[in-house]
């Protein structure tokens, strides 16, 4: 890998590290299509070599403040011709070492799928996961970026619309017998769950709310006790704030309001802003970059 770093193969079951994370390093990352609002291809081709070392410098900046955390990570090579492979995130559903292969709904990123399937049956033999399963192939799911499992509530928050399927919810929830709470995403800005809530390991939620239908706001503050729950506002939501990864009492974001900032250190947590801003051309940010594959669920 032109990246020069190698992957680690800690198994999944050994608890002393914080957890473990997927990553690919920005190889062959660009903007050449338009798939979702953020998507900049002009801006991108009018100047690619600096954007692409933005890009690489940004990727490895994370990526040792993941290693700075004690962050066991795993890298999956990113071949030519699948520019948004970057973004792991999308790859699949984990949990308990399990995982569900993801079925993009759009032509340019369903070459990914065959990569990340072939990642993982690597991961299998080494161990780091137990099963690699698929959706049907009736049914469109892009992974954590519409199904995210919340470690205090013991369930999933599971988006739907603009990129996957609602009955895929209910196929989720059958394959792992875990609650999942579907929510319906409106917004061609907020795409994806992942820009568009987060639930962090104390229990707090952070959303956005014009991301969701008025039904799905109603289920969140249902699910949520107003104490827990952190509405954004539009400059957090634009800086992506909910596209973050909470390891332990640290929130390792792009970039925080201070306002928000001060509620979050209020609740214990401190805040560790890692720009990828050129990520961000094409709709993406640090929880994009990444995939847990250490989620647990409490199975007594």
């Amino acid at each position: 890998m032109s990246s020069g770093i190698t992957s680690s193969s800690k198994n999944i079951k050994d608890r002393g590290s914080p957890g473990r994370l997927l990553m690919c390093a920005p190889d062959n990352f660009s903007v050449i299509y338009n798939i979702n609002e953020w998507m900049q291809p002009q801006t991108w081709l009018s100047n690619s070599n600096e954007l692409k070392r933005n890009a690489e410098q940004e990727w490895h900046h994370l990526y040792q403040t993941f290693q700075s955390l004690e962050m066991s990570i795993d890298l999956v090579s990113q071949p030519p011709g699948v520019p948004d492979m970057v973004f792991t995130a999308n790859s699949g559903v984990v949990l308990d070492g399990r995982v569900l292969l993801s079925r993009f709904r759009h032509k340019e990123r369903q070459p990914e799928e065959k990569y990340f399937a072939q990642h993982f049956e690597l991961l299998k033999s080494k161990g780091i996961v137990v099963a690699v399963d698929e959706f049907p192939a009736e049914l469109k799911q892009e992974g954590v970026g519409d199904c995210i499992w919340d470690c205090k509530r013991q369930i999933f928050w599971a988006g739907y619309g603009p990129r996957s399927s609602k009955e895929a919810t209910l196929y989720i929830q059958k394959y792992y017998g875990k609650e999942v709470v579907a929510l319906e995403l409106l917004s061609s800005l907020f795409y994806h769950l992942d820009i568009s809530l987060s639930p962090l390991n104390s229990g707090e939620v952070l959303y956005y709310p014009e991301a969701f239908n008025e039904q799905s706001q109603k289920i969140i503050k249902e699910r949520v006790p107003a104490h827990e729950l952190i509405a954004i506002d539009k400059e957090d939501a634009f800086n992506f704030v909910c596209n973050l990864v909470n390891v332990g009492d640290k929130i390792v974001l792009s970039r925080c309001s201070n306002k928000l900032k001060n509620i979050l250190q209020a609740k214990g947590y401190s805040i560790i802003e890692v720009p990828v801003d050129t990520f961000g051309l094409a709709g993406g940010s640090v929880c994009c970059l990444t995939l847990r594959l250490d989620w647990q669920s409490n199975k007594g």
